[in-house]
C-alpha cells in the first residue's frame, strides 16, 4: 500500500505539472504569439506543423517506452520540456519561438502512452476496468488542480510581465524531472533487448500496434480511435476560436483569460467523481454519446452568445463534459489495449490526436480568416454531434 501511495503521488504531480502547462498554453498561448504582432494564419500553421512534427515523433519515441524504459522516457520528457519552454521565455523571433514551441510537442510524446503505460502496469491494473476508471479519474482531478493552479499564476505574472508565465512553466518541469529520476520505481515491466537501433525498434513497435488495431476482434478499439479523432477535430477548432472570442467580442484582458481558465478548472474538479459513477453506471457508449451532445450545445451556445456570463456559463458546461469525454476514453482504451504494445497502442492515439488536432487548428485560423468565428465555431458543433453518433452506433451495447 506504500508503494501504491508513493508511486500515484508521483502520478499526480505530473499530472498536477501537465496541467499548469496545459492552462497557461490554452488560455495565453495564441494570445502570446498575437502580442509579438504574428497574424492569425502564420501561429495557427505553426501550432498545426507541430502536430505533425509530434505525430512523426510517436513511434520512436514509444519504442524508448516499450522496450527499454517507461521512467526514462519520462524523464527525458519532462527535461525537453523544461527547455522548450525556457526557449518561449527567452526568444522573440518568430522563427525561434516556433522552434521552442515545437520542441515542446516532441517533448510530449515522451509523455504520451508511457504515463499511462507506467502506472498502470506498476500497480497491475490492466485488466481491472473499475480501478483504472477510478485511477484516471483520480488523475483528471490533479491535472485539473494543475490548470487552477496556472490560471492562478497567470491571472497575477501576465500583469507584470508576460513572458514570466514560461519561465515558471520551464522550472515546474525541471523539478519534476529530478522527482521522477529519484522516486519513480518500474515494476512488472521487463525491458526487451532487440538488436536493432530505435527506428528499426519503433518500426516493429508501428507494425504489432496497427496489427492489434486491425485485428477482427478490436472493432470497439476502431471506434474509440475513430471517435477520438472526430472530437480532436471539433474541441480543437473550437479551442482556436476561444480565446480570440473571449478577448476581441467579449473584452476580456490576457491576465483575464488566465483566471477565467482557473475558474473553469475549478468548476471541473469535481467531475472526473461524478463521471466515475456515470460509467460505472451507464457504460463507455452511453456515456461518450451522452457527453459529446452536451459539448456540442455548449459550443453553439458559447459561440452565438454576446453575453459574458452565458458565455462563462457555456464554456463551465463544456469544461466539465470534455474533461468527462477524456477520462472515458482513456479508460476505454487501456481497457483495450494489449500490455506488451501498451505505450506504442499510446501512440498510436496519440498520432491519431495529433493528425486530427493539426488540421483542427490549420483549418480553424482559415475558417475564422475567411469564414468568420460564428461559422467556424458552428462547424465545430456539428463535428462534436457526428462524434457522438460515431460511438453510438459503433461502440458494442454494455
Amino acid at each position: 500500500m506504500k508503494f501504491e501511495k508513493k508511486q500515484k503521488s508521483i502520478l499526480y504531480g505530473m499530472e498536477i505539472t501537465h496541467g499548469v502547462r496545459r492552462a497557461l498554453m490554452g488560455a495565453l498561448a495564441l494570445v502570446y504569439f498575437l502580442s509579438f504582432g504574428f497574424s492569425v494564419v502564420s501561429v495557427t500553421t505553426v501550432f498545426a506543423i507541430s502536430s505533425i512534427i509530434m505525430m512523426l515523433c510517436e513511434f520512436p519515441t514509444g519504442a524508448i517506452a516499450d522496450y527499454d524504459s517507461r521512467k526514462k522516457s519520462l524523464m527525458i520528457s519532462f527535461l525537453l520540456m523544461s527547455v522548450a519552454f525556457f526557449g518561449l521565455f527567452i526568444f522573440k523571433s518568430f522563427w525561434l519561438l516556433a522552434l521552442s514551441w515545437v520542441l515542446g510537442d516532441i517533448a510530449w510524446t515522451f509523455s504520451s502512452g508511457a504515463g499511462s503505460a507506467w502506472i498502470v502496469d506498476t500497480l497491475n491494473y490492466a485488466k481491472e476496468k473499475s480501478k483504472i476508471v477510478k485511477m484516471i479519474s483520480q488523475e483528471y482531478i490533479f491535472e485539473r488542480g494543475g490548470h487552477i493552479i496556472g490560471g492562478l499564476i497567470g491571472l497575477v505574472v501576465v500583469a507584470i510581465n508576460f513572458s514570466f508565465v514560461w519561465l515558471l512553466v520551464s522550472l515546474s518541469n525541471l523539478f519534476m524531472f529530478f522527482i521522477i529520476w529519484i522516486y519513480m520505481e518500474e515494476r512488472n515491466f521487463t525491458p526487451e533487448k532487440v538488436p536493432h537501433g530505435y527506428v528499426k525498434k519503433s518500426l516493429i513497435k508501428a507494425r504489432e500496434s496497427y496489427d492489434y488495431l486491425i485485428h477482427k476482434d478490436n472493432k470497439e478499439l476502431r471506434t474509440l480511435m475513430v471517435g477520438g479523432f472526430m472530437g480532436v477535430l471539433a474541441v480543437g477548432s473550437f479551442f482556436v476560436g476561444v480565446p480570440i472570442i473571449l478577448t476581441q467580442s467579449l473584452g476580456l484582458n490576457p491576465e483575464h483569460l488566465s483566471g477565467l481558465h482557473a475558474l473553469l478548472a475549478f468548476f471541473a474538479l469535481g467531475s472526473p467523481l461524478i463521471i466515475e459513477k456515470v460509467a460505472n453506471k451507464k457504460g463507455f457508449r452511453v456515456s461518450l454519446f451522452s457527453f459529446f451532445v452536451i459539448i456540442s450545445l455548449s459550443i453553439l451556445a458559447f459561440s452565438l452568445t454576446q453575453s459574458l456570463i452565458v458565455a462563462v456559463a457555456a464554456l463551465a458546461i463544456f469544461t466539465m463534459i470534455e474533461t468527462g469525454s477524456d477520462i472515458i476514453e482513456e479508460s476505454a482504451q487501456e481497457h483495450e489495449f494489449d500490455s506488451k504494445i501498451r505505450a506504442s497502442l499510446g501512440s498510436v492515439s496519440s498520432i491519431n490526436w495529433s493528425i486530427a488536432n493539426s488540421i483542427a487548428v490549420f483549418l480553424a485560423g482559415l475558417g475564422i480568416q475567411f469564414l468568420g468565428l460564428t461559422i467556424t465555431m458552428s462547424i465545430s458543433a456539428g463535428l462534436a454531434f457526428l462524434t457522438s453518433l460515431v460511438y453510438l452506433l459503433g461502440m458494442v451495447k454494455e
